[in-house]
């Protein structure tokens, strides 16, 4: 009777082992993995920087050399990919990883350029021909800022690390992740400003951009002003926190 015993027990234990190995178990989902799933698929963050260029211009001409005022505005763009971030969780703090910000090709409306000219009567060159030149340097001119805002504007960082902080600090929240610190850390890189293009600035002016000299000219040569950026107020910053528009 006892083999019997023995027997039945050890079917019912049989039975017991397969079905513990054979039910499928839940997989535990770390909430960090979905945090960095989900900031990689809405892969950039965008920020922008509106300025105003003007500079009084006096080309050498044949006869008697004219001043023409230049002024046009300009929107500075710059992107954070998120495409490779990466997240640490130590207790109830979250670092994040992050890529360098790089700057986008800036946008000049030329249609918004006004020029002002005081051209004399004995100035035998053609007055649009010489609005033209200086337009063709506005894109240059457009990059060299471009990039000396990224390399000089402390407030561009910080706006993407608040950005950033904002969703990683919505996100832990959707997802029931106590966080009480988020640190941002942005790659840095070396930034090379561009040359500047030549400009037959008047005698004893300057190239200014939000009312701050960046350029003079010296022997002929137009070399850069440093300058001290100011912080961009909230109404001059536009964010975008969305999908990809474009492979890189």
């Amino acid at each position: 009777m006892k083999y019997v015993v023995i027997a039945v027990l050890a079917l019912v234990l049989g039975v017991l082992g397969a079905r513990w190995y054979y039910t499928p178990k839940t997989e535990v989902v770390d909430p960090i993995n979905v945090m960095i799933t989900q900031m990689r698929t809405h892969a950039i963050i965008e920020h922008e920087r509106q300025v105003a260029v003007w500079y009084r211009a006096c080309p050498d001409v044949v006869g008697v050399d004219p001043e023409i005022f230049i002024a046009w505005p300009a929107k500075l763009s710059y992107e954070l990919e998120l495409s490779d971030v990466t997240l640490e969780r130590s207790g109830d703090t979250i670092k994040v990883h992050t890529k360098a910000i790089h700057a986008d090709e800036p946008a000049i409306p030329t249609d918004f350029l006004d020029y002002l000219s005081t051209t004399s009567l004995f100035t035998f060159t053609n007055e649009q021909g010489l609005v033209n030149q200086e337009i063709q340097k506005s894109s240059a001119i457009g990059r060299y800022l471009t990039t000396y805002y990224l390399k000089w504007d402390t407030s561009l960082r910080g706006d993407f690390a608040g950005e950033i902080e904002g969703v990683v600090t919505h996100m832990a929240g959707a997802l029931g992740v106590p966080v009480a610190h988020v640190e941002v850390d942005i790659a840095t890189q070396e930034v090379n400003l561009p040359k500047l293009p030549k400009l037959e600035l008047c005698n004893g002016s300057s190239a200014s951009v939000n009312g701050l000299a960046f350029a003079k000219n010296e022997d002929a040569y137009t070399v850069p002003i440093r300058f001290s950026v100011a912080p961009a107020k909230a109404a001059g910053i536009a964010s975008i926190y969305g999908p990809a528009k474009r492979a890189k």
